[in-house]
C-alpha cells in the first residue's frame, strides 16, 4: 500500500541564512565548516544548500564541542568516525574522554586560581581589620 501525497510528510529543510539565525553562527562559519567536511548539506535543483533537522542538531553538537575547547581538528576526527556508524562508538567515546580529561584539568586549574584570589582577599580583610583596631 502506497502512502498518499497527503500522508507523505516532507522533511523540513532550512536555507543557510535560516541555519545562521537558528545557530547564531555567521554564514561564513557555516561555509567554512562545509569546507572542512564538518557539514555536508544537500543541494536543491538551484544548487542552494538545504539543511535538515539532523544537520541542525549536528551543528549544535559542533558548537557545544567547540565550547568545551575541542579543536576543529578533533571535531573533524569525531565527524569522520560518526560517518562510519556505530562500529566507531568506542573511538568516539575515547575522543570525548580525552576532552573530559582536559576540562577536568582546566577546572582544577581554575579552582587553584580562585583559591589564590580568596586567600589574597582574606589577607587584605585581615589587614583592614587590624588597621581599624589600631
Amino acid at each position: 500500500m502506497r502512502a498518499s501525497k497527503k500522508e507523505k510528510k516532507k522533511t523540513k529543510t532550512y536555507k543557510i541564512s535560516e541555519i545562521a539565525l537558528l545557530t547564531e553562527l555567521p554564514i561564513a562559519t557555516l561555509r567554512y565548516y562545509e569546507e572542512l567536511d564538518l557539514l555536508k548539506p544537500a543541494r536543491n535543483s538551484s544548487n542552494y544548500r538545504e539543511f535538515t533537522e539532523a544537520d541542525l542538531e549536528w551543528i549544535f553538537f559542533i558548537k557545544r564541542a567547540k565550547a568545551t575547547g575541542m579543536s576543529l581538528a578533533k571535531i573533524q576526527d569525531y565527524s569522520r568516525l560518526r560517518e562510519q556508524g556505530d562500529s566507531t562508538i568506542i573511538q568516539r567515546i575515547s575522543l570525548l574522554v580525552e576532552q573530559e580529561r582536559i576540562l577536568r584539568q582546566q577546572i582544577t586549574d581554575l579552582e587553584g586560581h580562585l583559591d589564590f584570589i580568596l586567600q589574597k582577599k582574606h589577607h587584605y580583610y585581615e589587614t583592614l581589620q587590624k588597621n581599624s583596631e589600631s
